[in-house]
């Protein structure tokens, strides 16, 4: 068998993965027998030697004081145990970077782990902290703090301590406000404040000047402070599922922002400033009460995914046809009736989500999609199809039913890549012959039509697998 060129790059590819696949194995072993232990007691008889301590799942409910022995021990790790206090020996290790103590019984920390002074990231996801142990304050180098589900309501005044904090996680506890002095955590990069009770914002927030991601999903906002917009080096920012009802002109500020998330709120209108989010990338807008867009959305020059569905738009700007990096737009469950003809102009459009609408009609333009790959418009009241949607040469899956089609153009044969074509529940009264043109065409849905025959070019059709032509009266 003769061996083509990609065969020999897959074969030399698969080999280079096999031997990184070995040498990263290698240098695991290695890393155990240099210093990680899986045992407690081992790790105690050999104190010196250990830099990684990993005692997940242990069923663990005390540490022993023979703990503080392991003077240059780096990570330790506890998830999964029973642990409810631990001893005050903890504060011994000196090395000490990476603790994790997620999925136990903490409800406070002892005093001595004040002592841990170098670089350390340290993980109390679901324990049963009501509060944030003062300790936690005097970690100076504290780069990391995690305290995802737990049962927080406040948070103290110490945590403007922590001038080294990089991220901290308090998604999924029961805070209902913020302390001012949060906006003194300057090299602050990650805030998440997700599935909380906050009902408002601080102003401080703005002084965090480091922050990238800002995650405020499943409270309940009903206003931002225009100092969000001082946050410039903001990249992902989700407000979703708050009850916001309008947006500061400032959101135009977040120069730098790229992720956009405002769905499941109570939105009637965004601001023109949101023209201004040059490096936006994906804006979530879904599950709103928007009625129409701003034409300032046509400014967004790197959008890449626009969601959209689930609001009350009956009509579309222009100058969303000025969107040319878009790749996805997601419209469906809304009242549009047309489409602008400048659809057209999104060149680079793979995923375009229209069903559930009120559309009667397809501007022509639609056939410019030529990179489209999906194209739902089912449940409209759509009666015929442009010719020009056989131009999309690259359709593998075209939905129509549930619309009021009583024939289709004979350029649907022209859509050589389609792989499923749905048009079930018309008014479909015949098929064009071009119907068997569709080469590559494997499902083909016909139920609930008015078909009285079918072209005998549907017997063309050899990748046809399901052929449903249920409630037709042939």
């Amino acid at each position: 068998m003769k061996i083509t060129n990609l065969q020999k790059i897959g074969t030399s590819i698969f080999l280079c993965l096999g031997a990184l696949i070995l040498l990263c194995f290698l240098d695991l072993c290695e890393a155990e027998e240099k210093g990680t232990y899986h045992n407690l007691t081992e790790a105690l008889q050999n104190p010196t030697d250990v830099l990684i301590l990993d005692l997940i799942g242990n069923q663990l409910t005390t540490l022993p004081k023979d703990i503080g022995k392991l003077q240059k021990l780096q990570k330790l790790d506890l998830r999964g145990n029973r642990i409810a206090t631990l001893p005050k020996e903890i504060g011994y290790l000196k090395e000490l970077q990476k603790l994790d103590l997620s999925n136990n019984q903490l409800k406070t920390l002892p005093k001595d782990i004040e002592q841990l002074q170098k670089p350390l990231v340290l993980h109390l996801n679901y324990n049963n902290f009501t509060t944030l142990p003062k300790e936690i304050g005097k970690l100076k180098e504290l780069q990391g703090l995690e305290l995802y589900n737990n049962q927080l309501k406040t948070l103290p005044k110490d945590i403007e301590r922590l001038q080294n904090l990089q991220v901290l996680n308090l998604t999924n506890n029961q805070l209902k406000t913020l302390p001012k002095d949060i906006g003194k955590l300057q090299n602050l990069q990650v805030l998440r404040l997700g599935n909380n009770k906050l009902t408002i914002l601080s102003k401080e927030i703005g002084k965090l000047q480091n922050l990238q991601v800002l995650d405020l999903t499943n409270n309940q906002l009903t206003t931002l402070p225009k100092d969000i917009g001082h946050l410039k080096e903001l990249q992902d920012l989700d407000l979703s599922h708050n009850k916001l009802t309008a947006l500061p002109k400032d959101i135009g500020k977040l120069q730098n922002l790229q992720v956009l998330d405002l769905s499941g709120n109570q939105l009637t209108t965004l601001p023109k400033d949101i023209g201004y989010l040059k490096e936006l990338q994906v804006l979530h807008l879904e599950d709103n009460q928007f009625t129409t867009l701003p034409k300032e959305i046509g400014q967004l020059q790197n959008l890449r995914v626009l969601y959209l569905y689930n609001n009350q738009l009956t009509i579309l700007p222009k100058e969303i046809g000025k969107l040319q990096n878009l790749q996805v737009l997601y419209l469906h469950s809304n009242q549009l009736t047309t489409l602008p003809k400048e659809i057209g102009h999104l060149k680079g459009l793979q995923e375009l989500y229209l069903s559930n609408n009120q559309l009667t009609t397809l501007p022509k333009e639609i056939g410019e999609l030529q990179n489209l790959q999906v194209l739902y418009l089912h449940s409209n009241q759509l009666t015929t199809l442009p010719k020009e949607i056989g131009q999309l040469q690259n359709l593998p899956v075209l939905y129509l039913s549930y619309n009021q089609l009583t024939s289709l153009p004979k350029d649907i044969g022209k859509l050589q890549n389609l792989q499923k074509l749905d048009l079930s529940n018309n008014q479909l009264t015949t098929l064009p012959n071009e119907i068997g043109k569709l080469q590559n065409l494997q499902e083909l849905y016909l139920s609930n039509n008015k078909l009285k025959t079918l072209p005998d070019e549907i017997g063309k059709l050899q990748k046809l697998r399901t052929l449903d032509l249920d409630d037709i009266p042939l």
